[in-house]
């Protein structure tokens, strides 16, 4: 599956001053989550997930289809990335990383999605990265949880209509995944990646938007919580 791409945000935080900093901080875990189902959520990525982060992605059967998180995990790293995510926020405040959260285990972080604000000049990139905790896998969540984030996000907030993805070669749940979510391969497109001191195969996918696609689609609804949950 794509993944989140580590980022060198360390430089840009050491020339935020300390109030500006904690601004947006604020700013970016104030974001109202959403419902993606009757029990699960997606909201920002919080400090209090640094625990999901350090179990599942040290989970081989996750770590085998991402490129970019280190392996082993470790808190350094988890901290490098939850510290950097002010700098993954659209010019409007919404965040381009979204938790799933199952709050029938107490707000437990059991995946990641992210989206892009990037502009449609630049494809050479991953506009979408996702990882999903292996108990939740086959229920649909991944598909939906980014066809939301991208309606939400890229294509009303950002004005985005040209997406870019890549997915280990016959990892065939993340090409569903996508599949689902609009985007189509590109079997013309060849790309190569190093993961382990192996040569990996990508696969490519993209969505191409017009505005007249963006007002056929149907939009996703918010689910409603279990009461239990509300």
């Amino acid at each position: 599956m794509p993944t989140d791409i580590v980022e060198n945000t360390e430089s840009h935080t050491q020339e935020l001053s300390s109030q500006e900093r904690d601004r947006l901080c604020r700013l970016h875990d104030s974001y109202k989550p959403v419902w993606l189902t009757e029990t699960i959520q997606l909201g920002p990525l919080l400090p209090s997930d640094k625990d999901s982060l350090l179990e599942y992605l040290n989970d081989p059967r996750i770590y085998q289809y991402l490129y970019g998180p280190p392996c082993p995990y470790k808190p350094e790293d988890a901290d490098f990335w939850i510290n950097g995510r002010i700098h993954r926020m659209t010019k409007a405040g919404s965040p381009t990383n979204f938790c799933l959260r199952d709050m029938a285990r107490g707000g437990k972080a059991i995946g990641s999605v992210g989206v892009s604000d990037a502009s449609d000049d630049d494809l050479s990139g991953d506009d979408t990265g996702y990882w999903l905790a292996p108990d939740y896998h086959g229920q649909g969540l991944m598909a939906k949880a980014l066809k939301m984030m991208l309606r939400k996000v890229s294509i009303d907030e950002v004005g985005k209509r040209k997406f870019n993805s890549h997915v280990f070669e016959d990892n065939w749940a993340s090409r569903k995944t996508l599949e689902k979510a609009g985007f189509v391969y590109q079997p013309d497109i060849k790309r190569e990646n190093v993961k382990d001191g192996k040569v990996i195969n990508m696969w490519v996918f993209r969505l191409y938007l017009s505005d007249e696609d963006i007002a056929k689609q149907d939009i996703i609804a918010e689910a409603t919580p279990l009461p239990s949950l509300a």
